[in-house]
């Protein structure tokens, strides 16, 4: 190898789709690079560096680093349309907010129908009710059909159960024994239904997995709105139940994502040595996991994970104001459930939002959080005597205030493994404690006194 190769330029020359690696002596210049490597001159190109600055097509090589990367433009290339994407998002912003509109009419329509007979006239809300149950089980059907493997699947699940439980909900007719209980079951039992069809036609693993959870979930508040029309409750039990149910539902929901094979953990053909019964199958031992498996794997679960938290947190927020409408009240355990119940459920879902993975269900917890303080100063505000509202709102605005100056260390960047674990400890204990509390503010030790009474 000659001396003149040996003092020259690693050069990385790089047009389109092709990249060309070559050595240059110093005293070439980058035109030289550029005819080296076979690229036309004589086109319009610009040259430009990792940094984006142009080099001139004059430099020498001397005033370049070696192993430079030489990229060329051609300003007056054109997109060939069959590249082109820059549509797809717009459709994507616009299909979720078209969701979210039938969601917000869903949601509109149970509530209006919840609210009273004189909202709602029954020759307008039964034909109202049987078009929306239509129009969710045929946009159920339609998208579990055309579901892909890439398409977002949140807002569509939200969207049919919010207004499968506006139509069932608005579907019961006005009868002496029809009641808000007998209406959100219905409701309820709608959402679980038309649910459980995506689960089991859903094109993709996502959705199928997605809606299997949102119908287990819709199921389960069903069945506790249904208990309490058997025992004949208040419309507050059943919300109080289920208001204490949603961190406790969050947990097991948390504990029961991953759904792998028996012998992906364990090789139990090597390492379990007796067997549970006689009867019992060792399962094939997984050898092997594709990066693909476990991509849907991490998918699947985050499925799961995001709509069990929105479905459950907006039930949460939904049952507020009905578990907790005053705290005026004899029974002195009915009262304490109801504090302890608002205390916990709070306390549950900011310490958890904490260790979400998710970015948006933090803010969904949140958000949770804050319509059950609502619900608590709605509660409260009435009950206090206007001498009182005047401390009130000193220590609200002192509270304020020392959260405003803890944003600031802890935006910052402020970390506390003491505090962490202590939130850890709070977060366990408002959990175990949150359905406890939940059933007191219901009355159950009055029903259970009652029944055996019985």
């Amino acid at each position: 190898m000659s001396a003149e190769v040996m003092q020259g330029r690693r050069v990385a020359l790089i047009d389109g789709a092709s990249r060309h690696d070559l050595v240059v002596p110093l005293h070439a210049r980058v035109v030289d690079v550029l005819r080296a490597g076979g690229a036309p001159i004589e086109r319009d190109v610009r040259v430009v560096g990792l940094s984006g600055r142009e080099i001139d097509r004059s430099t020498a090589m001397t005033a370049l680093e070696d192993g430079v990367v030489l990229v060329l433009v051609d300003p007056t290339a054109t997109v060939d349309p069959a590249d082109r994407r820059t549509t797809r998002p717009p459709i994507a912003a616009r299909a979720t907010a078209v969701w979210m509109v039938i969601a917000a009419a869903g949601g509109i329509l149970g509530f209006l129908s919840l609210l009273g007979t004189g909202t709602l006239p029954a020759a307008v809300r039964t034909p109202v009710a049987a078009l929306a149950l239509l129009a969710a089980l045929a946009a159920v059907t339609v998208f579990s059909l055309r579901a892909r493997p890439r398409t977002p699947t949140l807002a569509p699940v939200v969207s049919v159960s919010a207004l499968a439980f506006g139509g069932g909900v608005a579907i019961v007719p006005d009868l002496p024994a029809s009641s808000a209980q007998v209406a959100v079951f219905t409701g309820l039992l709608a959402a679980a239904v038309l649910t459980g069809v995506a689960g089991v036609m859903g094109a993709t693993q996502t959705l199928r997995a997605q809606s299997r959870t949102a119908s287990v979930i819709a199921a389960v508040l069903a069945a506790v709105w249904a208990v309490s029309l058997l025992l004949h409750l208040d419309p507050s039990a059943p919300a109080a139940v289920t208001l204490g149910l949603v961190p406790v539902a969050q947990r097991i929901l948390q504990s029961s994502l991953v759904d792998v094979e028996p012998g992906t953990f364990i090789d139990y053909g090597r390492f379990q040595s007796t067997r549970w019964t006689v009867r019992q199958n060792l399962p094939d031992e997984v050898r092997t996991i594709e990066a693909d498996d476990a991509d849907a794997l991490v998918e699947r679960s985050t499925a799961r994970l995001t709509i069990g938290v929105v479905l459950l947190v907006a039930a949460g927020a939904a049952s507020a104001f009905t578990a907790l409408p005053t705290f005026a009240v004899a029974d002195p355990v009915v009262f304490g459930g109801r504090i302890a119940l608002a205390v916990t459920v709070v306390l549950a879902l900011l310490l958890s939002s904490r260790k979400s993975t998710v970015p948006f269900l933090r803010w969904v917890a949140r958000c949770g959080a804050a319509v059950v303080v609502a619900a608590v100063l709605a509660a409260l505000v009435p009950t206090i005597a206007p001498a009182m509202l005047v401390t009130v709102a000193g220590v609200l605005l002192v509270v304020a205030l020392a959260a405003a100056l803890l944003i600031v260390p802890v935006g910052r960047g402020l970390r506390s493994l003491g505090w962490s674990r202590t939130g850890d400890v709070f977060e366990a204990l408002a959990t175990a404690l949150s359905l406890p509390t939940g059933m007191l503010a219901a009355g159950a030790i009055e029903v259970a006194r009652a029944m055996m009474a019985t």
